[in-house]
């Protein structure tokens, strides 16, 4: 207990090691109450840090119903008895590339549990009941630390899943439940990325960017794709692999999520590097969708995406007119409008967009209205005939003739629903002296069926469907309707 001031009551304040008096204490029971809320993956997790930082070559872990056990053979065992009971002592400088951060680790589990022993070389320390004891051993080498807590089912089945995610150092044995954790199968590694890290220096955090290297793993069967932290699991993400930074991530207080900023560039510096060797479907994920959005690919990259996810003759919609008629001159029209603007102002400088596209096949159009005179009178009344009987009102038609530099980009005839107009291109299939001829009425039918829209959509069948039985109708009930539009020689036969 503190002692206190005579005739005050009041506590004396003990002096601190920088010489000033201490401001602050520990509430034991808050920070009990903080720490066993945490999962028991997660504080698990912590003692593995521990272990393979103090260079174990064999670690083993068991999750039993009112105890936790992890055991090492780490040759110098604790260092120094602090370390498992005062809060925020650790190492003060250590590198990016050691796991352990603030000296926390090891005294939040101790916190979670209702005892605890921490056996080490030469010495156990016992956390229980009546405080905090230290009795001699003959442990010559590693630490044990024993927790003594009930847990759940769900709970350890939780940490075992964590846990097993566990990608060990090279020649290190992780032992989780008797079972040897073996590391996932390698896709690849990358030297030389500059990510963020974090370095410990006289016990003061600083971060500061440093090349390091990545490593990715193919997830094993049934695992969620992980960011890790020199092998330790931190997260699941969004990108199709296991991904191991070599040093320190920025994370969040609970070490359980890194900043958004740094998975974003980590995933962009995945991404330039590998986009060429990557599959279709790795590339089709939400990530690269995301680095787009934030990053400026270069020019590799970027190319290795539309090349393998967009399809062959691809054009970037524009509307559904010109959309449509690129479709029919062979264009796959893909509709990325919903994208981030920044993504598809970098796919624009790769993609044609459909108008281009349609342009480049067509040339500038060049249509020029010419008069047919009295060969088109029968077929201008078919078309006022039929546009009453189905439409209820009379549509007026027009004809000219249009260049194009590709045969493939003729049409037959267009609709202007605005003027409600059929314009017929004299090179095109249209008979003017045979309008009944199937293919020619086809035409009529079909560019009349526009009135509901430009696009070949289900509202656009189903009005084709509807004229043409109402055509057909009207030749069963009323025969003598269409045969003024016949050719001459039709009706002479």
């Amino acid at each position: 207990m503190r002692s206190r001031v005579p005739g005050t009551g009041r506590p004396v304040m003990s002096q601190g090691r920088n010489g000033r008096s201490e401001w602050f204490e520990l509430s034991e029971e808050g920070w009990r109450r903080s720490n066993r809320a945490r999962p028991l993956g997660q504080l698990v997790r912590e003692a593995l840090q521990n272990a393979f930082d103090q260079r174990a070559r064999r670690v083993k872990v068991r999750l039993a119903e009112d105890e936790v056990r992890i055991e090492d053979d780490a040759p110098a065992g604790l260092a120094r008895d602090e370390f498992a009971f005062t809060v925020f002592l650790g190492e003060k400088d250590t590198p990016p590339t050691w796991r352990g951060r603030k000296g926390r680790g090891l005294k939040e589990m101790i916190a979670a549990s209702d005892r605890a022993e921490v056996e080490t070389v030469g010495r156990t320390l016992v956390f229980d009941s009546t405080g905090r004891h230290v009795k001699p051993n003959s442990r010559q080498v590693g630490t044990c630390l024993r927790l003594f807590r009930r847990t759940s089912a769900s709970e350890r089945e939780a940490a075992l899943q964590l846990l097993r995610l566990t990608i060990p150092p090279p020649h290190v044995e992780l032992v989780i439940n008797g079972r040897t954790v073996r590391p996932p199968r390698a896709k690849d590694s990358l030297e030389d990325c500059p990510l963020e890290t974090v370095e410990l220096h006289r016990g003061v955090e600083r971060y500061a960017e440093r090349a390091t290297r990545v490593d990715l793993y193919f997830p094993r069967p049934g695992e969620t794709p992980h960011l890790f932290e020199l092998g330790l699991p931190v997260e699941p993400h969004h990108l199709p692999w296991h991904v191991d930074v070599q040093q320190r991530i920025p994370l969040a207080a609970e070490r359980d999520a890194a900043r958004d900023a740094y998975k974003r560039t980590l995933a962009a510096i995945l991404l330039e590097s590998m986009a060429p060797g990557l599959s279709r479907q790795e590339l089709s994920g939400a990530w690269v969708t995301e680095v787009l959005a934030h990053f400026t690919l270069g020019q590799e990259a970027l190319e290795a995406y539309v090349a393998k996810v967009l399809p062959a003759r691809a054009v970037l919609s524009v509307g559904s007119r010109v959309d449509d008629r690129a479709r029919q001159l062979g264009a796959k029209v893909v509709d990325l409008r919903g994208m981030p603007l920044s993504a598809l102002e970098q796919l624009e400088t790769l993609v044609e967009s459909a108008d281009a596209y349609v342009e480049r096949m067509e040339g500038p159009p060049r249509d020029v209205l010419v008069q047919p005179g009295a060969r088109a009178e029968r077929f201008t009344g078919l078309v006022r005939c039929l546009s009453r009987e189905l439409t209820g009102r009379e549509v007026g038609v027009e004809f000219f003739e249009r260049k194009v530099r590709d045969p493939s980009a003729r049409v037959d005839a267009e609709y202007d629903r605005e003027r409600r107009i059929l314009r017929v291109n004299m090179r095109g299939q249209v008979r003017l002296d045979d309008p009944l001829e199937p293919g020619t009425l086809g035409i009529i039918l079909h560019e009349l069926a526009h009135e509901v829209g430009e696009e070949h959509d289900f509202a656009f069948i189903r009005q084709l469907e509807d004229f043409a039985g109402r055509a057909l109708r009207c030749l069963v009930d009323q025969p003598g309707l269409l045969a003024p539009y016949a050719s001459p020689k039709r009706r002479a036969g």
